[in-house]
């Protein structure tokens, strides 16, 4: 049996509330995740969240079919007659002043009443979807599935687990913007949600927009300069604005929710409310220097946010008594927050899907298809995940390099004299874009589609973000390390691998100043463990690095630059180092180098640009914009 699962792809009003962004799709047959990517890679938009048709032709490729009517089931991650749900606002009624009260009873309302006049549902959805794919698919065989519970099917049917409590953190989802499940085989019992706009993942979407980024977007830039801050001056503030209950359910001051919501004029212009503003000074503006007050609200937001989940979890592990965790949402994709809750001896194992955010619901939704809407037992995922996106093969590689040939020099090796001269230029100083097999599922680069570089030089962090990824200075790297040594150079407490790049963990003390390009400010790093089962060239390469230099981990970053998408195809990969200071590209077994008349224009164009712009300098970040 066959499943799809998608999410994305509505377009209109919807977008304007958490709808669309994140497209995907996955296929499932007879219970095994066969391939999953998102839109952006093959439409190079980032964060695209147009119909994922390019996503779903290559996962009927990879199902070996023909047509969309082959399949048995399509799921979408959306029930659109659940939304503006005024449950919540009921629930907060009381608390809130009578303007608020007012105007959220009058908005929900005209929504509520727009949204039954739209009529969204699942025949209006599959009509959609059988335009965009030119199918003819009968309705029994197109449903929808609740947003949160994609998230759940995501991460618990993926998990090693039987059973576990499942929670998803979310900024909204229909109704919902967290639930909490105990999941055991097939049955997925709902024991609690929280009910939006009452949201940690919103408040940590407002708070990224007060700090002058792009909400929905760069809330992972804001978790990467909490380090530079102090959290101790606006902590009261914070944890004065969040309350949570015996039960583990929290809640944010109502007042100031209602006034977020609101906070942009029909000019776009953001009028943030007095409360925040009276708190933490004024917003900073997208362009403005980053000082120090910036990094102390970052700081304070990423301690609440941790200190508010960790209580919530250590009620709601006390009450159900579950030793197991899986988590998913946008909100699991914080990996500050990750490392705490695996350190804090609540749980004995925690998974966390690696596509957490939105783009993992078309994953969870073909998976609650296949058990829990066609009846199947329980199939344990293999470890192939989380390559699951396109490969391509030596002709296409071929052709590629063939479009660029006077630009590049190639030379083709196999891969134990490849491994050995690669690690040596990563040793040498050389950035490496590296490029092979499926692409990663999920926002991280985890061997496959990854730029590299040598953890031991103090300089690399700088030149990797400035004249390779033409990025923000504060931004940290994350270091890729052999699974057998993991243990010798990170605090692993609380874990047995981090094969997802999910979870922040200490940098052990005596580590620190061998390894400073991957070591953020606050000592700590994003460990990804590289099992040679999962991926073995990696594994050889990261292994040849080894044996030079006793250093078992390299430096590892997403093959892309600011604001593009992990690059797709071979042809992708080898624009991107053209057009900045990677210093050669591996495809499968060809080593990729520029001409001296491309690196000739190339340096002009840098000292044009001065991409030295955004460097920390003595603990301070230049001029990042």
């Amino acid at each position: 049996m066959k499943v799809l699962g998608y999410n994305g792809g509505v377009g209109g009003i919807y977008e304007q509330f958490g709808v669309g962004h994140d497209s995907s799709a996955a296929i499932v047959v007879d219970g095994e995740v066969v391939a999953a990517c998102e839109e952006e890679r093959f439409n190079r938009e980032k964060h695209s969240g147009k119909f994922p048709i390019q996503a779903m032709q290559f996962c009927l490729e990879q199902a070996g079919l023909k047509s969309f009517e082959e399949l048995d089931l399509v799921t979408y991650y959306w029930v659109f007659p659940m939304m503006f749900d005024k449950a919540g606002l009921e629930k907060r009624k009381d608390k809130l002043g009578l303007v608020d009260k007012v105007g959220a009873w009058g908005v929900a309302t005209a929504m509520k009443a727009f949204n039954n006049m739209a009529g969204f549902g699942d025949e209006k959805t599959l009509k959609k979807f059988n335009k965009e794919t030119g199918a003819n698919l009968p309705l029994e065989k197109f449903k929808s599935v609740p947003h949160h519970l994609c998230h759940v099917a995501s991460t618990f049917y993926e998990s090693p687990f039987d059973e576990s409590l499942v929670v998803t953190l979310d900024g909204s989802g229909e109704r919902s913007s967290s639930m909490v499940v105990n999941a055991k085989g097939t049955e997925l019992e709902v024991l609690d949600e929280v009910l939006s706009p009452n949201s940690l993942g919103l408040l940590y979407l407002w708070m990224t927009d007060f700090l002058g980024f792009q909400p929905n977007n760069d809330e992972y830039k804001v978790m990467g300069l909490a380090p530079y801050g102090d959290p101790a001056p606006h902590r009261e503030f914070f944890r004065s604005i969040i309350d949570i209950d015996d039960d583990g359910n929290y809640e944010i001051e109502p007042n100031l929710i209602y006034k977020l919501l609101g906070s942009t004029t029909k000019t776009g212009v953001k009028v943030f409310p007095p409360m925040l503003k009276k708190a933490l000074g004024p917003a900073r503006k997208k362009g403005e220097p980053i000082e120090q007050k910036h990094m102390d609200i970052a700081a304070s937001l990423q301690e609440a946010l941790e200190h508010t989940v960790l209580t919530s979890l250590e009620r709601i592990q006390k009450k159900t008594g579950q030793r197991r965790l899986c988590l998913a949402g946008g909100v699991a994709l914080n990996c500050t927050m990750n490392g705490k809750i695996a350190r804090s001896g609540l749980f004995d194992e925690i998974w966390i899907h690696p596509a957490a955010h939105d783009a993992g619901t078309s994953v969870g939704g073909a998976l609650y298809g296949w058990h829990n809407l066609l009846g199947n037992d329980r199939h344990k995922s293999s470890r192939k995940m989380p390559y699951l996106g396109p490969s391509w093969g030596e002709d296409k590689v071929k052709e590629d390099l063939r479009e660029y040939e006077d630009k590049i020099n190639v030379e083709r090796l196999e891969d134990r004299e490849l491994f050995e001269k690669v690690a040596g230029m990563i040793a040498d100083g050389q950035v490496i874009g590296w490029y092979q097999g499926r692409m990663e599922w999920g926002p991280r680069a985890l061997g496959n589609r990854s730029i590299l570089a040598d953890p031991r030089r103090d300089d690399m962090k700088d030149i990797v973000n400035h004249v390779v990824k033409l990025r923000e200075g504060f931004r940290p790297f994350a270091p890729s390390a052999l699974k057998e040594h993991a243990g010798e150079w990170f605090d692993l407490t609380g874990l047995k691998e981090s094969p997802f790049m999910l979870f922040i963990m200490p940098v052990k003390e005596d580590k620190r100043t061998k390894i400073p390009a991957v070591t953020h400010v606050d000592g700590s790093a994003r460990v990804q463990t590289v099992d040679a089962k999962d991926n073995p060239r990696y594994h050889g390469l990261i292994s040849a690095f080894y044996e030079k230099t006793g250093v078992p981990l390299v430096l590892n970053t997403s093959f892309n630059i600011k604001g593009e998408p992990i690059v797709n195809t071979p042809g992708d990969a080898v624009r991107c180092a053209l057009g900045t200071g990677i210093d050669a590209v591996v495809v499968d077994n060809y080593i990729v180098t520029k001409t001296d008349a491309v690196k000739a224009e190339l340096k002009k164009k840098q000292e044009a640009d001065k991409w030295e712009a955004g460097r920390v300098v003595d603990g301070k970040i230049e001029n990042h914009d």
